[in-house]
C-alpha cells in the first residue's frame, strides 16, 4: 500500500477555480482535476486500453440500488432500525410539480407540499408510515439511488415528519434526478414507476469526514478472469475531499491508512460472499462487467462499516474523490499493482 498526500492548497485552489467557472459563458460544476466523472471513452481508452473482453461503458443503475444492498448494509452498521417503504407512483407528478415551481420562482411552494402530504397520508402506504414519521423519531432518508443531502432545507439533517421528507425530496437536484431517471425507465419498460424510500435510524456517530471511498474495477480491465474471486480494491480516497483530512479518534495518518485499507478489504470479502449467496446471476454479471465502488466509515475501535455501494468507472457518474479517472486511471483500474490510499492535508499536517 502506498499513501499519497495532496497538499490542501492545491485542492482549495482547484475548488475556487471551479466555482469561478460557474459564472462564465461555459460553466462547469465539476473539478477537472479532482472528483472527476462522466469522461468520454476516448479520454480513458488512451490510459486504460480496451480488449476483446473489456470495454469502457457507462454502467446501468441496476446493480447499485441501495435497497439491493440493504441487508448487507444493515448487518455491517448494526442498525437499530431501518425500513423500506414505497411512495405511491402517482405522487411523483406532485413532487416534480413542487420541484418545478421552486426552480421557476425561487420560492418553495409549501402549499403544494401540504397537498402532497395530505394525499400521501390518505393512502395505504402513507398510513403504514404514520407510526414512523411521528415528529419524534429521527431518520436518515434516501431514495434507492441517492439521498437528498443537497437540499437547502436541512438535507443533511434528520427527518421526522412527512413534511420533512417531501420538502427535502422536492428541493434536491439529486432526488429530482432519481425521479426523472425512474420515470424514463418506467416509460421505456412499459411499467409503473417504483419509488422506494429508505428510512434508517439516525446515527449521530455517522460523519462524512470519517468516510472513505474504495474502488473495485472490473477484473477484465487488468486482464484477469471475469470472476468474483478476482475482484480487488485498487485504491481508496478520503470521501470528504474538499476539506483537509481530520485524523479522528487521535489516530496518526498511518493508522487510518492501515485500518481503512484493511477494513475495506474485509468489507469487499463480505460483498463477494453476498454476491455469491444472495445476488442474482444477472446482477453479479453486471458488477463484474462494470465494477463498483463502496463507501466505508471508520469507527473509534478501528473497524469500518459499509455505508453504500455505488457505480464505478470513468464513464459513470461516480465521483473519483481525490483521484482523477484519467490521470490516475492505471491505479484506479488495477493496472498498477500497488494499492493507493489518498488524502489531502494542510502542509505540515499528519
Amino acid at each position: 500500500m502506498h499513501t499519497r498526500i495532496i497538499p490542501y492548497h492545491l485542492v482549495a485552489t482547484d475548488s475556487d477555480e471551479t466555482k469561478r467557472l460557474q459564472d462564465t459563458a461555459h460553466p462547469t460544476f465539476r473539478s477537472q482535476r479532482f472528483n472527476t466523472a462522466h469522461h468520454t471513452r476516448l479520454d480513458i481508452s488512451a490510459i486504460v486500453p480496451e480488449s476483446p473482453v473489456f470495454t469502457h461503458e457507462q454502467p446501468p443503475w441496476t446493480a447499485y440500488g441501495y435497497t439491493l444492498w440493504h441487508p448487507l448494509i444493515i448487518r455491517s452498521q448494526e442498525m437499530a432500525s431501518s425500513h423500506i417503504v414505497t411512495i405511491p407512483s402517482f405522487l411523483s407528478d406532485d413532487m416534480m410539480r413542487c420541484h418545478a415551481s421552486w426552480i421557476r420562482t425561487n420560492r418553495f411552494p409549501f402549499s403544494l407540499v401540504a397537498e402532497t402530504v395530505s394525499t400521501w397520508k390518505s393512502t395505504q402506504h402513507g398510513q403504514a408510515l404514520l407510526p414512523l414519521l411521528d415528529d419524534k423519531q429521527k431518520w436518515f432518508i434516501r431514495l434507492d439511488q441517492m439521498s437528498p443531502k443537497d437540499s437547502p432545507f436541512g438535507g443533511k439533517e434528520p427527518s421526522s415528519t412527512f413534511e420533512d421528507v417531501v420538502v427535502k425530496i422536492c428541493s434536491s437536484m439529486r432526488a429530482w434526478g432519481c425521479l426523472q431517471r425512474e420515470q424514463l425507465e418506467a416509460k421505456q419498460q412499459n411499467r409503473e414507476m417504483k419509488i422506494q424510500l429508505v428510512l434508517n435510524a439516525w446515527d449521530d456517530a455517522m460523519d462524512p469526514r470519517r468516510e472513505f471511498r474504495a474502488f473495485v474495477p472490473p477484473p477484465t480491465a487488468r486482464g484477469a478472469a471475469r470472476d468474483v474471486t478476482q475482484l480487488q480494491v485498487t485504491c481508496v480516497s478520503q470521501y470528504h475531499w474538499p476539506l483537509p483530512l481530520e485524523c479522528a479518534f487521535g489516530f496518526s495518518l498511518q493508522e487510518p491508512a492501515r485500518l481503512v485499507c484493511a477494513g475495506a478489504n474485509g468489507v469487499l470479502q463480505s460483498i463477494k460472499t453476498f454476491m455469491q449467496d444472495e445476488m442474482s446471476v444477472q446482477v453479479t454479471g453486471l458488477l463484474l462487467q462494470y465494477g463498483f465502488s463502496f463507501d466505508v466509515a471508520l469507527q473509534r475501535d478501528g473497524t469500518v462499516r459499509l455505508v453504500e455501494v455505488n457505480p464505478s468507472g470513468a464513464l459513470s457518474g461516480c465521483g473519483a474523490c481525490l483521484f482523477n479517472w484519467v490521470s490516475d486511471g492505471r491505479v484506479m483500474y488495477g493496472l498498477d499493482e500497488d494499492v493507493e490510499f489518498i488524502v489531502t492535508m494542510d502542509e505540515g499536517g499528519g
